[in-house]
């Protein structure tokens, strides 16, 4: 009697102890909504029911910290490596503010990538200001870079990049759904370069972020800060960057995603503006990356192609978890 006893007990604490899992058992799980339901036994937290603002802008103060309280670095924007071909390559950039150069052999097909992160460097969690309840402060950077890598004949030059650093404020709503955010921007952007290739140019902005299920909003307009007419390198820049932009977003599951983005001057004498068209679908390639098609037209491709009308279609690689 005894034995069978034993024998009870050991194969109760066996299977207790197979049905709690470990971070080996969770990481070594293929199918994503199943590693992050076996993530979420382990700890306690429901991380897979976070959405897309929640998990973005920490909405929720779960967050990425270490062990001693430090925030990592985290996505801002995507950071991708796409081949590009554009219908109008822009061979002779000008600026009211600068004479054109002479026209450079520039090919329509080129490489871009970006590189975007943020962390978060302050935080206020129970704050109680009108509509929002809590604060957060991030430091955000993003480069963008165009690479004429197929342009042989002309050592393969780098044909622009740009750079942007900003300071965001997040105030958070506190709801589960509908308008969840509202963000406050200094943004700085420019293409470090000089004489009559020198683009640049300071905003201040406001974004709102709404969500539903498995759509996402966000709308952003902006206020350029001024500059003396001896240091502004495009006085007309917002003519052709337009004022006002929104990013539509649409996941119909946890991993594909279709993003809309539009920008606007609200200019009904002379309307100029953007449109983006993005999807993104999983490959495994070291689970990190998703294959993305990408179509836009417009102006304002990047700094120097600010004034500049054109089409292009790309391909390539978006990362989306690191």
């Amino acid at each position: 009697m005894l034995r069978i006893l034993y024998a009870i007990c050991f194969c109760l604490i066996g299977t207790a102890h197979a049905a709690t899992p470990n971070w080996k058992t969770c990481a070594s799980i293929g199918n994503q909504q199943e590693r992050l339901a076996c993530y979420d036994q382990l700890t306690g937290h429901r991380y897979n029911q976070r959405s897309a603002l929640t998990r973005a802008w920490d909405l929720d103060g779960l967050g990425n910290p270490d062990s001693a309280g430090v925030r990592r670095l985290e996505p801002y924007r995507a950071n991708r490596v796409m081949v590009q071909h554009t219908s109008r390559i822009n061979v002779q950039p000008a600026s009211p503010a600068h004479f054109a150069p002479p026209p450079y052999p520039y090919q329509p097909n080129e490489l871009k990538f970006q590189f975007s992160a943020k962390s978060e460097i302050g935080n206020f969690r129970e704050l109680e200001l009108l509509w929002f309840r809590d604060f957060r402060l991030w430091a955000g950077f993003t480069q963008q870079s165009f690479w004429q890598l197929f342009n042989g004949a002309q050592s393969s030059p780098f044909r622009e990049t740009n750079y942007e650093p900003e300071l965001i404020g997040t105030f958070g709503t506190g709801h589960g759904e509908g308008w969840k955010l509202l963000n406050i921007g200094l943004s700085h952007q420019s293409n470090g370069r000089g004489n009559h290739l020198s683009r640049s140019w300071n905003r201040i902005y406001a974004q709102s972020g709404w969500e539903s299920g498995d759509y996402y909003l966000l709308a952003r307009g902006w206020w350029r800060l001024p500059e003396s007419t001896s240091n502004d390198d495009n006085p007309d820049i917002q003519q052709y960057l337009g004022k006002v932009e929104l990013e539509a977003h649409w996941s119909p599951d946890s991993d594909d995603e279709v993003t809309l983005l539009a920008r606007s001057n609200l200019s009904l004498d002379q309307p100029r503006g953007y449109l983006q068209l993005d999807w993104s679908t999983p490959v495994r390639i070291w689970h990190l990356s998703h294959l993305s098609l990408q179509l836009a037209s417009g102006y304002g491709h990047n700094l120097i192609d600010y004034n500049h009308n054109q089409t292009s279609f790309s391909f390539g690689l978006t990362f989306k978890d690191w």
